[in-house]
């Protein structure tokens, strides 16, 4: 037992030796063994959070009603407000589940975005209700919630991409700058920053779902005319009247003047939405809901977000399996390729085992000192690839979050 103890430590103590003197070629070799360990860990790392982040999500949404039509594309634009605009339902949807006392029902209507500022593309304009803010667990960082018709509320990367700050204005961008009948942009007023969650509510700005409405046309207020007007807005005045010209249009910004003029045309549980979320109070309440839609007309679809996005994910991540193989694969080659380079290193160092041979050195503590060489090599090794895996998911989480939201 001490003469093996003894071995081992006179074995170390020469690998040690060795691999300092041709520190060169053990860099090379640890680099690479670090860098074929590394790679798989890493990708398989990076995989795992990318799943997280999507899947995290859909499954604090338990249930979304929208209009009938692809299943993904409602479950992504509603909960990351992307991907193509899902055909729109209406808010009588809203009224039938809150009536039914089985869930929660909070309206989300994405059509519209920011106009960019400073060179950045603009946000999303997202309406909703206070209750959304409860759902999501989103605080004002700084200024006021929604207040009034107009106000914004921003997300922390949103307020920080456009520079925007309480008390600053930003306006809608019309969906067809060359349809001069469309909707007008409004003028909306940034109430307050919500606190960053690292989710796509980051990334968009909030209003009532009424302000939406009002970009819509649905709502609208009138300028209020009389003899004191600007002669620019008037075509002709009498004593007894005033005509309005061309140049009097629906208000594009909501004051406190002119709050009072607004009003909505049409039945509010016909106003439109792109999806309901619905939160149910109890697992019971959830299957009757379901149940209740499975049962209902083809207009309107219930769908649970975490099983769409678990089959998006099942679709997407079959590519894995590619990145597993290419990996086996190069970690194969790379082997071959080291077995090839200790192999010649060896041979190269010939001379030097004769020399310990000759020395009294047995066959045995030579075999003892190759085999210490490559066992601290391959420690080493693993030790970078762990750090570079670990430093690499560190960094690599902010750009997941950024590409995903």
């Amino acid at each position: 037992m001490l003469t093996l103890l003894s071995t081992l430590r006179q074995a170390s103590f020469l690998a040690v030796q060795a691999l300092k003197w041709y520190r060169g070629r053990s860099a090379i070799i640890v680099m690479c063994l670090a860098i074929m360990l590394g790679l798989p860990v890493t990708m398989r790392f990076m995989l795992e959070d990318f799943r997280h982040e999507i899947t995290a999500r859909a499954e604090a949404t338990p249930l979304l009603i929208g209009a009938a039509g692809s299943r993904i594309d409602l479950a992504l634009h509603s909960m990351y407000f992307d991907g193509p605009a899902p055909a729109r339902t209406t808010m009588q949807e809203v009224d039938s589940v809150q009536k039914s006392g089985f869930a929660t029902a909070i309206p989300v209507y994405q059509r519209y975005r920011t106009q960019s500022r400073n060179g950045n593309h603009g946000a999303a304009i997202v309406g909703t209700t206070p209750e959304y803010f409860e759902f999501r667990d989103l605080t004002i960082a700084r200024g006021q919630p929604l207040a009034f018709l107009g106000d914004c509320v921003v997300g922390s990367r949103a307020a920080i991409r456009l520079n925007l700050h309480p008390g600053d204005s930003v306006l809608s961008a019309p969906q067809n700058a060359f349809d001069l009948a469309a909707d007008y942009p409004l003028k909306m007023n940034v109430a307050g920053v919500l606190a960053p969650t690292h989710s796509p509510d980051d990334d968009a700005v909030f209003v009532d779902v009424r302000t939406v409405w009002v970009i819509d046309g649905i709502g609208h207020g009138h300028q209020s005319l009389n003899q004191q007007s600007d002669e620019d807005l008037l075509l002709k005045k009498n004593r007894s009247s005033v005509t309005a010209s061309a140049a009097v249009l629906p208000y594009t910004e909501i004051t406190e003047d002119n709050i009072d003029s607004f009003h909505f045309h049409g039945e509010p549980s016909e106003f439109p939405v792109s999806s309901v979320i619905v939160e149910p109070h109890s697992e019971r309440d959830r299957l009757l809901l379901m149940g209740r839609y499975q049962a209902a007309d083809s207009s309107v679809q219930m769908i649970q977000p975490p099983a769409v996005v678990a089959e998006l994910l099942n679709m997407v991540f079959r590519v894995e399996q590619f990145v597993r193989f290419s990996s086996l694969i190069a970690v194969f080659v790379t082997m071959i390729l080291l077995g090839l380079v200790l192999f010649l290193s060896l041979r190269l160092r010939q001379p030097e085992m004769d020399t310990l041979f000759r020395l009294g050195g047995s066959r045995s503590m030579i075999a003892a000192i190759v085999s210490t060489e490559l066992a601290l090599m391959l420690i080493l090794s693993a030790a970078l690839a762990v750090s570079i895996a670990m430093l690499c998911r560190n960094q690599l989480a902010g750009l997941i979050r950024q590409m995903l939201f």
